[in-house]
């Protein structure tokens, strides 16, 4: 089959520029169902798959035909007769081939809002590159702001043919370490991992034998463990890595590709502005702002001066042009240039490429009201981007600011629904966060509660029928759990740790993350211990009670990981620890839960009887409690114990 129903739904999607929440309000349907008809779990109904015709545009003479393949009264592969459409300007260019119609493609390449300005030369030049047999790896390297992700984008949509099994985008943006490098490309895959065999394994397995390429984006500041990605090149031979980053990565295999800003020109005539990057591009952002924007030639020289005082780096073009709403293009060149004097600085520890845009963020704070300036930098404590109510709970952001900040250029907002900052705008914002270490960790604090509660509210979700959509809506928010569960520890939150718990213990199960969740309840751990021994120090040990129930609880997390990565005996010692700390002053279903575990590794030794032993002790306790999920699974392991016996 060369292409799925669900697949080809989400593409024609795609193409019309809708979410999938905005194609359910036209079709008058749930969210989940569109998710469930794009992932292959569900076929419409006959009137659904009407709805579907009309609102996908699929022609008239061919709607029949749509219809039977959606209720399967017609192959899949039909579809091909229904072409995919991209708009009045396709985005890569028709090509028949042969490669491009297999099966089992990865392509996820996001849909850019626009045409891409003034790079034509640049874009050949990568695109010829990458189709060299001898480049494996060609990274694009330059300052943040110039354009490397947009290239780069632009070139896996007109390669994307060319590889048998597409072109996938991955944005490691929010990726805060090297350690999280190989979960964070199993994910934009859609590769999940299974049982206790080591991560990269599972993921160089997955790719041995396809034919992708694969563009890794923000990759700067994961050059710790970048020697990955020469191990990868080296087990699957078909594999073609575009990456972007400030520096290069400095790896054997590497070429590449010196990303600049448009041409700074050295004169402007008013019959150039139509071929002129810079000036188009100017013109074009600055229209969205002011409607009918149009540079007059007494503007011209002002406008030389701003694409020199930014370097011609097209995020300082926008957020220059965002200005012109409240003054003119000479006064924005003025102000650019008395803020800084960024061309002569000798300051060490700020990077020659950052000076003009420092120049161009410092003027933009300016313009911003005492009420953006603390949005902004609370918005910065986020990773991996953030969804209006997070704005509102950790960074007192409104729509309307948002909508505010959004159209100054400062926030971003995706197709998903999902805010986020560009990185060095994220960068600025955070240094200004940073200064006043109070406003810091009040930003925090918030960040925690409102990530650990959305665990706790997504707890029942995890145990029911609609397991997928909250593994789905946890796993975008991936980053912003990670640090949110560090901050508690690091605050001592004990009481706020113990209420995510199981939430959090169920999802880096549910993705199979064992290494990560076995470490991040082992430094919860750690941390409940250390409180734990300040409060019997300064309060006694009645006043500890609690917080030995917490660490016990801690303790039993972090061995069913160490147990499920095949250290037996390891996680029979968290157990025994557990269970000490856990009869102290007992959670019903904490301690089941521990017991429960127990008796399964006594199981797995071959201590039958002392396994029923302890998952007889845990039912008694779920009785009480009525845990059912809980009782469900001890019941589990109860029959295979007796089986065993």
């Amino acid at each position: 089959m060369d292409q799925s129903f669900g697949l080809w739904i989400k593409r024609r999607r795609k193409a019309l520029d809708l979410t999938q929440r905005e194609l359910a309000d036209k079709v008058g349907c749930s969210h989940s169902l569109i998710i469930k008809i794009e992932l292959d779990e569900r076929r419409p109904s006959r009137q659904v798959a009407e709805l579907l015709a009309t609102h996908l545009d699929v022609p008239p003479e061919q709607r029949e035909l749509f219809l039977k393949v959606a209720r399967q009264e017609r192959s899949v592969e039909r579809l091909a007769a229904l072409p995919l459409i991209y708009g009045p300007e396709p985005l890569a260019p028709a090509k028949t081939s042969q490669v491009a119609q297999t099966h089992g493609r990865l392509s996820n390449l996001p849909i850019p809002l626009g045409h891409l300005i003034g790079r034509e030369h640049e874009l050949q030049a990568i695109i010829q590159q990458i189709q060299e047999p001898t480049c494996r790896l060609l990274t694009l390297t330059g300052p943040g702001g110039v354009g490397k992700t947009r290239l780069a984008l632009e070139a896996a949509h007109q390669l994307d043919g060319e590889f048998e099994h597409g072109a996938s985008f991955i944005s490691l943006a929010g990726t805060s370490t090297p350690a999280f490098l190989i979960p964070a490309i199993a994910d934009g895959l859609g590769l999940t991992f299974s049982g206790a065999a080591d991560l990269k394994a599972q993921l160089f397995n997955f790719l041995r034998e396809k034919q992708v390429l694969l563009v890794l984006d923000n990759l700067e500041h994961l050059l710790d463990g970048i020697e990955l990605l020469g191990e990868l090149l080296v087990t699957a031979p078909e594999v073609k890595l575009l990456t972007t980053s400030r520096e290069q990565l400095s790896l054997q295999a590497e070429w590449t590709f010196e990303v600049r800003g448009f041409p700074i020109p050295t004169q402007v005539e008013p019959q150039d502005l139509a071929t002129n990057s810079a000036a188009i591009f100017f013109i074009q952002r600055a229209s969205q702002t002011t409607q009918g924007f149009t540079l007059q030639p007494e503007d011209l020289p002002a406008f030389m001066r701003i694409c020199q005082l930014v370097e011609g780096l097209p995020l300082g073009l926008e957020l220059a042009a965002t200005w012109v709403r409240v003054m003119s293009v000479q006064d924005i060149a003025s102000e650019i240039e008395h803020s800084i004097d960024f061309l002569t600085t000798t300051a060490r520890d700020v990077p020659t490429r950052h000076r003009s845009l420092r120049a161009v963020f410092d003027h933009s704070w300016r313009l911003l009201s005492q009420e953006e300036r603390c949005v902004m930098q609370d918005l910065s404590v986020f990773r991996g981007g953030f969804t209006r109510e997070a704005a509102d709970r950790v960074a007192h952001a409104s729509l309307l600011l948002l909508s505010a900040l959004v159209s100054k250029s400062l926030v971003r907002y995706s197709q998903d629904r999902r805010f986020d900052l560009h990185d060095l705008i994220h960068q600025y914002a955070g240094m200004l966060l940073e200064a006043d270490p109070r406003a810091a960790g009040e930003a925090l604090e918030r960040h925690s509660v409102y990530y650990l509660e959305l665990l706790r509210a997504c707890d029942p979700i995890l145990r029911s029928g609609r397991q997928k959509d909250a593994l789905l809506e946890l796993t975008a928010e991936i980053d912003n759990l990670r640090l949110a569960w560090d901050t508690a520890i690091e605050n001592k939150r004990c009481e706020r740790l113990q209420r995510a718990a199981f939430p959090y213990w169920y999802f880096h199960n549910l993705r199979d993350s064992l290494s990560e969740g076995e470490d991040a309840f082992e430094r919860a751990a750690r941390g409940a211990r250390a409180e734990l021994a300040r409060i019997e120090a300064e309060q006694g040990t009645c006043a500890a009670m609690l917080v030995q129930s917490i660490l016990g609880e801690m303790l039993s997390h972090q061995a069913q990981f160490t147990f499920r990565q095949g250290r037996i005996a390891a996680a029979a010692e968290l157990y025994r620890e557990s269970l000490e700390r856990l009869r102290l002053q007992p959670d019903p279903a904490a301690m089941a839960q521990a017991l429960t575990y127990t008796g399964v590794v006594q199981w797995i030794a071959g201590e039958f009887d002392q396994a029923w032993n302890y998952l007889k002790e845990s039912m008694a306790l779920l009785d009480e409690c009525h845990h059912e999920w809980l009782q469900t699974q001890c019941r589990t392991f109860m029959g295979m114990v007796a089986h065993a016996q």
